[in-house]
């Protein structure tokens, strides 16, 4: 938005409001010890980056982003997210991946090392099957009670991401289900892959099962780190 001077198109299916948006980047929450996770949206296509949100209690901020790399480079871009925490937390963060994709290939890597990690399939069932037709739609959702309850806190000078976050979009479906636009949809408006907003999307997010072997500290890892 703040690039070609546009306000972003809102409309009565937005998923989240302006007011709830601007109110986040005004906010100064201190940083919690919990929820202490990472999400990674691992880019697919060449004009794509993949982003890296930090998720620490109510405080999100973006702190990397990749173009399009080898998995392996990807992978130690988020050791290195973790070893940072861990120096100023004593901490490792989750690493929430989307492994839809090659996002796959960087969370089998991580699990290799030891690493904590966190598989995000996005299509897969959500945990109220009744309510939301997928997991992305219940993890979006779950993003929008945060900021619907001003329990975010954004960087105000992170206009990419705002305008990322108003552009989202959901619907419902003929079965009642709540559903969030698609990739694919918003590039038919002229909008461009949110990967800013999918990586604070899968930093909330709780998948409703893990892959066995997912999500578990190993402790030879952090004496690596």
């Amino acid at each position: 938005a703040a690039v070609p001077g546009e306000v972003p198109e809102v409309s009565e299916n937005s998923l989240l409001r302006p007011g709830w948006i601007t109110r986040a980047q005004t906010n100064q929450f201190d940083a919690k010890p919990s929820p202490l996770t990472l999400g990674v949206d691992v880019a697919r296509f060449g004009t794509d980056k993949t982003v890296i949100c930090e998720r620490r209690g109510p405080r999100f901020r973006i702190t990397r982003t990749i173009d399009i790399s080898p998995t392996t480079q990807v992978a130690g871009e988020v050791v290195a997210e973790q070893r940072r925490i861990l120096a100023e937390t004593g901490q490792v963060p989750s690493a929430q991946v989307d492994t839809v994709g090659v996002g796959g290939v960087v969370a089998d890597i991580l699990r290799e090392q030891g690493a904590l990690v966190v598989d995000m399939v996005a299509g897969a069932a959500a945990q109220e099957p009744k309510r939301f037709a997928n997991a992305r739609a219940e993890w979006y959702w779950q993003l929008r009670d945060l900021f619907e309850a001003d329990q975010v806190d954004l960087d105000p000078s992170d206009d990419e991401l705002a305008a990322q976050l108003a552009a989202i979009r959901y619907e419902l479906t003929s079965k009642s289900l709540i559903k969030i636009e698609s990739k694919d949809d918003m590039r038919a408006r002229g909008v461009h892959s949110p990967g800013r907003a999918d990586a604070m999307m899968l930093a909330v997010g709780i998948p409703a099962t893990r892959r066995p072997g997912s999500g578990f500290y190993n402790f030879g890892y952090r004496r690596r780190l």
